[in-house]
């Protein structure tokens, strides 16, 4: 974090605790063991990141997570890009709260949209030819339904991941 408080803030949807948020955490610290990534905690992008003070960013979502309560959400298939943050990845149905709560962050925010919404399990530089292979073997039942209760600002993203720390949760209330 910076000295006068502002951080380069990522703003996540988590799912609530349970055995699936259990499973994907195992899967991200075994691909990360496997193929020399970051370990990270299970999120799905809720909006770009952003220079901001974490609890300015809390405050900014708080009466968008008041809206919404916690919700079902379905993770459909695995994808995989050239993009380290990217590199493989669940698909998250889109659904109705899913989309107003991404476009309501965003509005509130000042925000461009995210790129669509995923579970990130592997960020990683990998050749794209082992990721369907890497993808085959992962062994999760899918689709896969996961609850999500809440939604996190996670700082500082120009740092290396570990060093990221969740800097402030915002409930979903409904």
């Amino acid at each position: 974090m910076k000295p006068n408080g502002v951080a380069s803030c990522m703003t996540w949807l988590v799912p609530a605790p349970g055995p699936e948020r259990d499973q994907l955490a195992r899967v991200i610290a075994d691909l990360a063991a496997g193929h020399g990534g970051p370990v990270f905690a299970p999120h799905v992008t809720l909006a770009r990141n952003l220079d901001a003070e974490p609890d300015a960013v809390a405050g900014m979502l708080a009466p968008v997570m008041a809206t919404v309560p916690p919700f079902a959400m379905r993770l459909t298939g695995i994808g995989y890009e050239p993009v380290f943050f990217r590199s493989l990845y669940l698909r998250a149905e889109p659904s109705a709260p899913l989309t107003a709560l991404r476009e309501a962050a965003e509005r509130a925010l000042g925000l461009e949209p995210a790129p669509d919404p995923h579970l990130s399990l592997l960020y990683a530089d990998l050749p794209p030819d082992r990721k369907p292979a890497i993808a085959a073997g992962l062994g999760l039942a899918l689709p896969m339904t996961i609850r999500v209760d809440a939604a996190e600002v996670w700082g500082d993203f120009r740092a290396p991941v570990p060093q990221w720390r969740r800097l402030a949760r915002v409930a979903l209330a409904g």
